[in-house]
């Protein structure tokens, strides 16, 4: 892939330019475990000797993005490589972050440090290989363990619990077994976590090829106790052979199996909670029954499908993809200001000024129009909606008098 090899094409350059002006520099941590797997790689980390201050004078376009744990990004060719100076990590806090950063000079002290052995690890320039903790075997073993002491490496930073899922939902690898035993007793660090870098991290593993497999794990160290809105969703999951869940989906049908409700701590954007909701509207308007024209109309047809897909696994032998594809084909309308004959037609053309009134007219027209009962024809939707509205003003004559 083209945009792969510019960008290790230019990531060498940068580490030659660190070298030339005498600093170490190596590329580290995830970059160099998925090189070694083959598998595509989404950004390179630079390690270097280089200082923050220095790394910034040698090169134009750098931004101070994580300037207090010694992070600079340069911008190099429209690419962008985060360059971190050695470091070793002073006491943490809240189980999440390091008090302070102490600047290193060796990349052993920065490599050692590091969460898992599979990232612990580091390749020069030329493509040699430095690993301080047998990265390269644990990768040839297909297994995530924790460098030094895994109590330790836990108790400092609760979230690399659910990194060690991430990456069975990315590698498909296996937890080493003391990494695992001290994964388990330290899940109850993970309240300590804010829930915004939760949910990145359940999203990451949800959207990786393995996220059933990281889910069963996940199910079977009692961690979705953690999140008990969460806990029979992730259950169910981890059951399957594969995940067919997006985010939404995932979060629609834990939430659906415990009490249809999205409690307030979850921190959704907007955007996400409508479509959350509505999934869980869905699924649950169709515990008993097919998806129906009204339904694909007002939710549409992707929400639909989505919807259908969790009543898959919760309905045995139930599919009606092809049904909702079907209805969304036939409709003569997807959305209200589709009708030839509009809200605004009936204010022009009538004594009807209630938004009330004109609302449940269009509504019915709509119901007419999609059930295939009126043709989508102004003259024919004018007459029945002053038909509607005859009968309206009727009605309100005889309660009048």
């Amino acid at each position: 892939m083209t945009y792969v090899k510019d960008y290790v094409s230019l990531g060498k350059e940068l580490l030659a330019i660190l070298n030339d002006h005498g600093y170490d520099a190596y590329f580290v941590g995830g970059f160099v475990r998925d090189f070694l797997l083959g598998i595509p790689i989404s950004d390179i980390d630079i390690a270097s000797s280089a200082t923050p201050d220095q790394v910034m004078a040698l090169f134009e376009n750098t931004k101070e993005t994580g300037l207090k744990f010694g992070t600079i990004t340069i911008v190099y060719h429209d690419f962008a490589f985060e360059v971190t100076t050695f470091r070793s990590d002073g006491k943490y806090q809240d189980n999440r972050h390091p008090t302070n950063v102490i600047y290193s000079q060796t990349l052993a002290e920065d490599l050692v440090r590091r969460d898992f052995t599979i990232n612990a690890l580091a390749m020069d320039k030329d493509g040699k290989i430095i690993d301080f903790c047998e990265g390269i075997n644990d990768i040839k073993q297909k297994r995530i363990r924790a460098v030094g002491n895994p109590d330790v490496r836990f108790k400092e930073d609760a979230l690399r619990i659910l990194r060690a899922f991430r990456f069975v939902a990315k590698l498909d690898f296996q937890i080493e077994d003391s990494t695992w035993k001290h994964l388990v007793a330290n899940c109850g660090l993970l309240k300590t976590i804010s829930v915004e870098r939760i949910m990145q991290e359940i999203k990451s593993i949800n959207n990786n090829p393995y996220s059933a497999k990281a889910f069963k794990l996940m199910d079977a160290a009692n961690i979705s106790l953690v999140f008990p809105d969460l806990t029979k969703g992730i259950a169910l999951i981890g059951s399957l052979s594969k995940n067919p869940f997006n985010h939404y989906q995932f979060y629609a049908l834990c939430f659906y199996l415990n009490d249809g409700e999205i409690a307030d701590y979850w921190r959704f954007s907007n955007k996400e909670h409508l479509i959350i909701s509505k999934l869980i509207n869905l699924v649950t308007v169709t515990e008993h029954e097919h998806f129906q024209v009204e339904l694909v109309y007002a939710y549409g047809a992707d929400l639909c499908r989505y919807a259908n897909s969790i009543q898959k696994i919760l309905r045995l032998g139930f599919d009606d993809d092809a049904l909702i594809q079907e209805i969304d084909k036939n409709l003569p309308i997807h959305k209200v200001c589709d009708l030839k004959f509009k809200g605004q037609d009936i204010i022009t053309t009538s004594n009807i000024k209630d938004a009330r009134i004109i609302g449940e007219i269009i509504s019915d027209l709509v119901l007419m129009v999609i059930n295939n009962q009126l043709p989508n024809e102004y003259q024919a939707l004018r007459t029945y909606a002053f038909d509607w509205i005859a009968k309206f003003e009727g009605k309100a004559v005889a309660h009048d008098k």
